[in-house]
């Protein structure tokens, strides 16, 4: 008999506006695959969290049991359970079932894994995968134009030495402590000799951060 998880997700909105619960998923799938002589290992559930990301705590513990070999196949109700992200979707089939040796079956549109045709599938899913991928890098490389035709920081992980980012003003303010810091260094560079090598090292200390 061919072992199973269930993974159960619903929103707050979800359940707010469409009385989606997690006990009518619940239900619904441990009657499947009783149908399908499946024994359920474990069902896993994820209240009130969004399927826009991966940050949930019980898709978390399943990865973790998946890879520990505890499973033969994950079994949702529909496909925006597992992930509303076509790539994030493609992810955990590809990396963590596929590498795994574990089938994912979505009772609703009949997907399965295991199957010729779930495997067609997946390579149309990757399409779409691409797709979004390709839209938000778009999106932030807009967002990131419009900030500098507005004068604002165009964003990023690291600040520019002698510089603090206002998220309130959303622009670049002086650092009243670095920036005369950094000064103070270079006159004492110069006066000192030495100026080539001193001022390199200043410079790898004080400016690695500019991009």
């Amino acid at each position: 008999m061919k072992r199973c998880f269930i993974y159960i997700r619903v929103s707050t909105q979800e359940q707010a506006e469409e009385g989606y619960s997690l006990g009518e998923q619940e239900e619904r799938l441990k009657k499947y695959a009783e149908a399908m002589e499946w024994k359920v290992e474990h069902i896993y559930k994820d209240g009130g969290f969004s399927g826009g990301n991966m940050e949930r705590p019980a898709l978390k513990q399943m990865i973790d049991a998946i890879k520990h070999g505890k499973t033969d196949i994950v079994l949702v109700d529909k496909l925006d359970r597992l992930s509303r992200s076509q790539f994030d979707t493609l992810y955990l089939i590809k990396k963590i079932f596929n590498e795994n040796n574990v089938a994912f079956v979505s009772r609703a549109e009949a997907f399965d894994t295991s199957s010729s045709f779930g495997r067609a599938m997946v390579g149309i899913l990757a399409v779409f995968a691409e797709l979004e991928r390709e839209r938000i890098k778009e999106r932030m490389s807009e967002g990131r134009q419009g900030r500098l035709k507005e004068g604002k920081f165009r964003g990023g992980n690291t600040v520019s030495y002698g510089y603090d980012y206002a998220p309130n003003l959303g622009y670049l303010v002086p650092n009243d402590y670095e920036k005369p810091n950094f000064l103070d260094s270079g006159y004492n560079i110069v006066f000192s000799g030495n100026l080539g090598n001193k001022m390199f090292s200043l410079l790898q200390t004080y400016f690695i951060a500019l991009h």
